[in-house]
């Protein structure tokens, strides 16, 4: 199997921005994560907020949901 170029060794990030342990934002990309974190980290709750970046490399999750769905068939 050849796989798109244009899908080979794309990474994107994803973050999820939390309030004392719980999710206010999930799935956020970077644009989104920068514009919401900069403005809620400088007003509210420095202490008690927290995020998490979520590396993601679709050329694998491409290739491992083909072959996934090549097993199930």
């Amino acid at each position: 199997m050849e796989m798109n170029s244009s899908l080979q060794n794309t990474k994107t990030n994803t973050y999820h921005i939390y309030l004392r342990g719980e999710c206010l934002f999930k799935d956020l990309d970077d644009y989104e994560f920068k514009l919401i974190w900069g403005r809620i980290y400088q007003s509210y709750f420095r202490d008690e907020l927290t995020y998490t970046k979520i590396e993601l490399d679709s050329g694998i999750s491409e290739d491992a949901s083909y072959w996934y769905h090549y097993l199930i068939i």
